[in-house]
């Protein structure tokens, strides 16, 4: 991998770490506003869905970095 494609890469994974802080922010946030309540605030196939585009976002930079772990 050039340095500059390390560069972009390196830029690439530092938005996606600040994404998720922010959405980890929101998230907290909601939940700090929003009383209680009986159930499901979020339909669970939603979060799975959500977590199985990131966890294929973050498989694919880690195979562009080289990094099995």
């Amino acid at each position: 991998m050039s340095e500059q494609q390390a560069d972009t890469m390196g830029a690439a994974m530092i938005r996606l770490e600040a994404a998720l802080e922010r959405l980890d922010r929101a998230v907290q946030a909601r939940r700090a506003a929003t009383p209680a309540v009986e159930g499901d605030m979020v339909p669970k196939a939603a979060v799975a869905a959500l977590a199985t585009r990131l966890d294929a976002t973050i498989a694919k930079l880690r195979a562009n970095l080289g990094d099995e772990g």
